[in-house]
């Protein structure tokens, strides 16, 4: 893999900029048959969610609806009956109406005449007066007795109506909770694809960054992260978050370790390559990375500015490493170029081969 340090060229450049499109668009392909995968998991566990059919009793259910639909079926008889009834009361109590009135007339023209010769007629319209109240107050017994057959049937199907309820309530407690066992048994398997990716990409990262194809690595890596801490975030239940959070805090207290650690090997590891000799220095500095401190004046072994004692200082004022010398025809070149800028000769970057060292620190250039 190239690191900070490599890449001075503009073609090292491109494959660079490269390598990390290839490793984005190999993450962005996995997100997205990682989105399908963890979305189609929800049909793994008995083929799909939980519906409320499947919870409610449905012999009981099925009878109390046939009762309300019974008793429904009453209470719409009754009603059209007690519509009829009540139009034939109305029609009743008009006649009756009409009658006491033509009556109450002639009492009138009786009383003024002093006829007593109709005392018959008078029997007569009474008597009919009493048979149409009569018939008016039966039509109201009829309507009466169907209120009470109404009444009847309203406290049925209210009674009904409860246990509809209750039925229907049992139900939905057992949906509730095979719902809630359904979602843990989801987000379980879910987790259980995602977490041993996380962990697959992050021993891949630690193993394997530097190697040649390293942008496959970086982009499952990159997958990985968008999976476990994106893609699950829309299917997490109640305490989902809990356990995102607890493995973020996880991996952040596990890379801050490895970094501190690593830091601390490259540290011991620099303070031991101080201690070799010039050769040995100079046979683990690679060209690229030569060059590039060059360019920033640093020293490349010890990474402090060299130019401390002046631009034409020969050796390194911190750690004493050689970093330039003078050609045979007189040109001054930086250690390891391999060639004299001015006549073109092979030049000290032949001391990086092994055996062969570099001039002992004070020697005259």
């Amino acid at each position: 893999m190239m690191t900070s340090s490599d890449g001075l060229t503009g073609p090292a450049r491109l494959l660079r900029l490269a390598s990390w499109a290839i490793a984005i668009v190999f993450a962005v392909f996995l997100n997205m048959l990682g989105s399908l995968v963890i979305r189609d998991m929800e049909f793994a566990p008995h083929g799909g969610p939980p519906v409320m059919e499947q919870f409610a009793d449905a012999p009981a259910k099925a009878r109390l609806d046939a009762a309300r639909r019974d008793l429904q079926a009453q209470r719409d008889t009754l009603d059209e009956k007690a519509e009829t009834l009540e139009v034939a009361r109305g029609r009743a109590a008009k006649q009756y109406a009409d009658e006491k009135e033509s009556f109450r007339n002639w009492l009138a023209t009786r009383s003024v005449t002093g006829d007593s010769t109709r005392d018959p007629d008078l029997l007569a319209r009474t008597r009919k007066l009493d048979s149409l109240q009569a018939v008016t107050i039966d039509w109201q017994h009829q309507i009466d007795a169907i209120g009470d057959q109404q009444r009847a049937l309203v406290a049925q199907q209210s009674q009904l109506d409860v246990q509809i309820a209750s039925e229907d309530a049992a139900a939905e407690q057992r949906f509730d909770e095979a719902t809630r066992h359904y979602e843990l048994q989801v987000f379980g398997l879910r987790l259980a694809l995602t977490l041993p990716i996380l962990l697959i990409a992050i021993w891949l990262f630690i193993r394997y960054r530097k190697v040649r194809y390293w942008p496959f690595v970086y982009g499952f890596g990159l997958f990985a992260l968008s999976a476990f801490f994106i893609e699950l975030v829309p299917y997490l239940p109640n305490f989902g978050g809990y356990v995102r959070v607890l493995v973020g805090i996880a991996l952040t207290v596990f890379a801050g370790l490895y970094m501190l650690k690593a830091f601390q090997r490259y540290a011991e590891r620099k303070q031991l390559e101080l201690q070799q000799d010039q050769g040995e220095r100079a046979r683990t500095i690679g060209y690229e990375k030569a060059v590039r401190s060059l360019e920033k004046k640093r020293c490349p072994s010890c990474d402090k500015q060299w130019n401390l004692g002046g631009d034409d200082s020969t050796f390194c004022v911190h750690c004493g490493l050689r970093l330039f010398n003078l050609c045979g025809c007189g040109g001054r070149n930086f250690f390891f170029f391999p060639h004299c800028h001015q006549c073109g000769a092979a030049q000290g970057s032949a001391s990086l081969v092994p055996g062969v060292d570099a001039a002992p620190p004070g020697s005259s250039d």
